[in-house]
């Protein structure tokens, strides 16, 4: 697999770039979003929801080429359950079906926007693969835990910047804390850190996990 060696700079400018595309208004007011709309605007690419795994290891899924799928009846294994075949068109999204049952719209967005990059980065090393290579994306990739820095960590780090930068763009998200907290950086361990990360995540829609690792990367929290 290759990848390319982009920077922050670059992948914050592709990401605000999409957003531009889909919505100017986003850069500078924050309000809900529907990120399958964005699949559509900007791709046009198939997307759907299955169950990728009876245990939720995998989250997210792109086919970079035409072909089938295992996937799964139920989230969970039961005895003498079996997946089944599924088609699907080259360049499709697939997002596992948990995460549209919850009521927690974050980490779906997260998920989505996460697929979606992969998409506007790696589709040329993603398809340097192998010809029935399906790219998966782990729970742990999509948290932030990561093995040594692979080409495949490394395309998966990539589209996991973007997706935050996408759904909480440096310059708003800054001055919507500097409003919840006018006194400079926060410490996680604070009583009021717990509140201001909830706010801020229902504000931007992605999730109070996602919302934390955004704030430390911007230096707005230890």
């Amino acid at each position: 697999m290759i990848y390319y060696r982009y920077s922050d700079q670059q992948l914050e400018s592709k990401a605000e770039e999409l957003l531009q595309r889909f919505d100017p208004e986003r850069l500078y007011k924050a309000k809900p979003i529907d990120v399958y709309a964005v699949v559509e605007k900007c791709l046009g690419v198939p997307y759907d929801w299955k169950y990728l795994t009876p245990d939720q290891s995998i989250l997210g899924m792109t086919l970079f080429k035409a072909g089938y799928l295992w996937v799964w009846p139920k989230p969970y294994y039961e005895e003498g359950m079996l997946p089944y075949k599924a088609e699907y068109e080259a360049n499709t999204i697939l997002i596992d079906s948990t995460l549209t049952e919850s009521e927690q719209r974050g980490p779906e967005n997260f998920t989505v926007m996460h697929e979606t990059f992969h998409q506007v980065l790696h589709r040329r090393c993603f398809l340097h693969c192998n010809p029935d290579y399906t790219h998966a994306s782990s729970k742990a990739a999509l948290t932030g835990q990561r093995r040594g820095m692979t080409a495949l960590d490394i395309n998966e780090r990539q589209a996991n910047f973007c997706a935050a930068t996408f759904l909480m763009p440096r310059q708003l998200l800054t001055d919507t804390f500097r409003k919840l907290y006018p006194s400079g950086m926060i410490s996680l361990e604070s009583d009021g850190a717990y509140r201001i990360i909830k706010v801020l995540s229902e504000d931007f829609s992605v999730s109070p996990f996602a919302m934390k690792y955004r704030l430390q990367y911007l230096h707005l929290a230890d």
